[in-house]
Parts: C-alpha cells; structure tokens; sequence
C-alpha cells in the first residue's frame, strides 16, 4: 500500500478523539492498533521532563577544587543512557550523531565505543571523528553546499555518503561519478521548531524528483532522501508529517527507476532548558509510531538513518561558574560570572536557547530579580534579566544544566584573552 499525505490527513479528520500533540490527550490510530505514549492526563505528566543538573553542588565544590571555573561536566553516563534510549525506543533506525552539535573528544569517543555512527559537515569534523575511533563506514557528510576541498578530502578519507539538494551542488560531484552515494535533501515545513533548517537548505519535495533524475542521468547514484524538521523540534507531529511527505517523495523517485534505499530523517529531538519537553522516550516512541505509519508496509527495503545532536548531548552537560563581580544598577541586583556570551552561552546567540540558572538552596531562600553578565567588557555580554535569584556572594557557584550542545562548539576562544570553559568528565 502507498501511503499519502492526503491519506493521513483524511485519517486525522475522521479520529473521534483529539489528536494527542494539540490537546495533551489520548488519541488511537484508527484501523492500524496504534495508541501514543500518552494515554491520559497522568502519563502527560510522567512523559515530561526538566532541566536537571549531572552534578550536585558539592560535586562541584570539590571538582573545583583541582579545575578552575569555568567548566563544564560532561557526564558519560548520562550520553549513554541517551543512546541506548534512542535506540531501545527506535529499534529499525541506525543514528549518526551530529559532530557539529559538540565535537568534544570526550562525547565522540563515548559513542563511538558505544557503536554510534557520526554525520559530519567538514574535513576537520571528520579528522575528530577518527581520532574518537569512528571509521569511514561509519560516517556520512551532510552539509548541502561543499566547497571542493571539503569535498576531496572527506572523499579521500573514504566518506562514501554526501548530501546534494540543487544542481549546482550535484555537478560539484559528477567527477566521483558511481564511487560515492547521494541523499536528496528535502525542504520540510516545521511548527514548532526553534530554528527553521529548511530556511537554508532542501530543495521542494515536488521538485525532488526531477533533481534525482538529473543527477542519475549525470551517471551519479542517489541513494536516499533527508530532510530536517528543524532544530529543537518540540512536537513530533511535525516529523509525522514530514514522514508522509518523505514517503510520497520515495514513490515517486522508485517509480522513475531511483534506487533508493535510505531515508535520512535527520536531528531536532528536543532538550529541557528553562521549559519541559518530552522525555527523549515518549518523543521516540512516538517517531516510531509515524515512522511505522509510513513505511512499516516497506520496512525491509528502506534504512532508516538519524542524526541527532541536540537530543544526545544536551543535558548530559552541566556548566559551573562563580560569582566574580556584584553592584546594585538602578536599584537591580546584578551579578557578573566568570562565563558569558562569547562562551558557554554563545547558545543563547546561535542556538536560541534559553538557559535555567541554579544557585545552592535555591528553593529555600528568598529570591530577587537581576541581572546576571559575562565576564568580558561588552556591554551586550549579558546572560539573564528575568530570572530570580537569592542574594549571591563573589566566590558563590551558579551551575547551569542542559549545556552540551551548541554551547563549546560556538564559543569565540580567547575573546578579551579570556579562555573558554575546560572539559570535565564526570561518569
């Protein structure tokens, strides 16, 4: 049976219960035998989560006392714990780890001893990647627009799989001819993503097509489709979607002789920063559920790829600060730490997140608005102005949690000659 998108919607609006992503509610997939995770308004709650710290404050008081602030502990425990559930909750998909969401040795060698695959974007990703042990079987590129150099040398580090979404991209290619393997990258509307990853790259789904035939009669071999919903995507209702649009786009390209044989659904699993999220296996089993949907009636000819980064990384990080400057400005608390914007939370740029500041006891004491700054002399090097926190000393930890991902990897190193903040594994 071939699955639609009109077919799905048809479904949707003939269910007599509320579709459980607008109404928090239960909802049955009529005719396919399929409940959500969410059953009731109990299991809403039980299948959210918080941000929570990997280290409690006397953790860091005495990790502290052999590592100067700032740093950030990164906990093994915590990465593979959210690997294995990943891979418990979707047990038909293999998952290449987005390298650019944190390329720190200590994460990839985690995974790669841990059996994960890697998706890469450059030469110098892939280089990290090797020395964490990860392998060119192991390894796809995806970034959609190469320049030449990347392009040789990941191929001659024996990356066989690259991502194209236009012409001027795949003819970059053809001189690799049938020795390497291509993904069509799709642009996918999403709602509730925080960042929209179609903005830039992915060529229309009706277009998609026509470009694969292009590059098959260019004497290229494309061997799947990707797409990206979108980073920090907090409803799986718009993977489900794009799962329908993908399988549409897969008909339409084996019914014109492509061989395909992948479908690469790419990252946007959500973390917890200062709001709740589904937990990583309420959010997987319900992409399982979409992922059945769509292709379960095919499940032997296609291989189902991901590459999350956010959601395998983010919250096995915490960062610990202190406290090194304190004034009262226009009546304001303000408070500086030793890490700022052109540091660990450059996330809060580039990565729109928004991150939950903790002090010791902090539910116990009684809280002030203020303003919390970084530690250079950029008058825009500011971290908080709407969170409330007890009165702090200089010398006082702020430990911040949900740190792993898009936070080093953006940092500026050395701005105002300060260093940015160290690595410390933690199990």
């Amino acid at each position: 049976m071939s699955i639609t998108t009109d077919n799905f919607q048809t479904f949707r609006n003939h269910s007599k219960t509320p579709h459980f992503l607008s109404q928090f509610d239960s909802w049955i997939w009529k005719g396919l035998g399929m409940a959500t995770v969410l059953e009731n308004s109990s299991a809403v709650a039980a299948n959210y989560r918080v941000a929570q710290p990997v280290i409690s404050f006397e953790d860091a008081r005495q990790l502290a006392d052999s590592h100067a602030t700032p740093f950030i502990a990164y906990s093994r425990s915590a990465l593979v714990r959210n690997f294995n559930t990943m891979r418990n909750s979707l047990p038909n998909v293999e998952f290449f780890y987005a390298a650019k969401a944190n390329c720190d040795p200590l994460v990839l060698r985690t995974l790669a001893e841990e059996g994960c695959s890697v998706d890469v974007c450059s030469h110098r990703e892939a280089l990290a990647a090797f020395d964490a042990g990860f392998t060119p079987n192991r390894m796809i590129h995806t970034h959609p627009c190469k320049t030449e150099a990347n392009l040789r040398s990941c191929f001659n580090e024996g990356i066989r799989w690259f991502t194209f979404d236009n012409p001027e991209e795949m003819r970059k290619m053809v001189d690799y001819g049938s020795s390497i393997n291509l993904l069509c990258r799709l642009s996918i509307p999403s709602r509730s993503s925080v960042i929209n990853l179609s903005g830039k790259f992915g060529i229309l789904p009706n277009d998609a097509v026509e470009l694969m035939c292009q590059a098959r009669d260019a004497g290229l071999v494309v061997k799947g489709i990707s797409f990206h919903v979108g980073s920090q995507c907090t409803d799986p209702e718009d993977f489900i979607q794009a799962f329908m649009t993908a399988r549409r786009v897969w008909d339409e390209a084996r019914a014109q002789g492509i061989p395909l044989e992948v479908v690469d659904f790419g990252g946007g699993f959500p973390a917890a920063y200062r709001e709740q999220v589904l937990t990583l296996e309420a959010f997987c089993q319900n992409l399982a559920q979409g992922l059945d949907i769509a292709f379960g009636d095919i499940q032997h000819q296609v291989r189902i790829i991901a590459e999350p980064g956010r959601g395998m990384v983010a919250d096995t990080a915490t960062l610990v600060s202190r406290v090194i400057g304190k004034m009262i400005r226009n009546g304001v608390r303000w408070y500086y730490i030793d890490d700022g914007m052109y540091g660990s939370f450059s996330g809060k740029v580039y990565d729109h997140a928004d991150f939950p500041l903790m002090t010791e006891n902090q539910e116990e004491r009684e809280l002030f608005p203020c303003v919390v700054a970084g530690p250079t002399c950029d008058s825009g090097d500011v971290i908080s102005k709407d969170q409330m926190l007890p009165e702090l000393e200089i010398g006082d930890f702020i430990i911040v949690p949900t740190m792993g991902a898009y936070c080093a990897a953006s940092a500026a190193a050395f701005f105002n000659g300060l260093d940015i903040a160290a690595s410390i594994p933690v199990e």
